[in-house]
């Protein structure tokens, strides 16, 4: 048992207590199929719900709003029936590992920074490849040389089950990333 203001509150109600904060973008997949689709969650304002939070009852319904914040017909919805859509930048951060389109930006500024002078092309593949790196470059430094710099995005050394890539910490369309990057392969390419 719990207590709260008004008196002892059973598990089950602290359990129900509502999770997301107000603007949470959402999946509604409950019983009204017409409302299937996203939408913002905010604590549900009817007047049961109302009535629960005077007498220090923990939320335990939503309220649905429109993508733009405006109310919407569904009201009383059950925590059950939302699902919070996960951003890409929360998936990365919970998981650790960055998509090749962040680790191509790191890289080209690791080249840039190691080779002065010379430009090079850092391309992530497509299709089944999409999990590839490639780096072309004319003249300059020797494959060696550049794949001195490009290994410890695949892999550091020591014990094979201790093979994991380096973190690296990048900043990308104006937000910063901090992880291992999810790459399977880098391909270089010297013209």
């Amino acid at each position: 048992m719990y207590t709260t203001a008004t008196g002892p509150m059973d598990a089950s109600a602290a359990y129900l207590a509502l999770r997301l904060p107000a603007g949470t973008k959402v999946t509604y997949q409950g019983t009204l199929e017409e409302g299937h689709g996203q939408w913002l969650v905010s604590p549900c304002n009817c007047r049961h719900c109302t009535a629960s939070a005077f007498f220090g009852r923990p939320a335990r319904r939503y309220e649905l709003l429109t993508l733009d914040g405006r109310p919407s017909p569904y009201i009383h919805v059950r925590h059950t029936s939302v699902t919070p859509v996960v951003s890409e930048r929360e998936r990365e951060y919970a998981t650790g590992t960055l998509l090749p389109k962040v680790a191509a930006v790191h890289l080209r500024k690791q080249l840039r920074r190691a080779f002065p002078g010379v430009k090079f092309s850092v391309r992530t593949g497509r299709g089944k490849a999409m999990w590839e790196l490639s780096v072309s470059w004319t003249g300059g430094p020797g494959r060696t040389a550049v794949s001195a710099v490009t290994a410890p995005l695949l892999a550091t050394y020591g014990p094979s089950e201790e093979r994991r890539p380096a973190r690296i910490s990048v900043t990308y369309a104006g937000r910063e990333y901090h992880g291992t990057p999810l790459l399977a392969a880098i391909a270089l390419n010297r013209a």
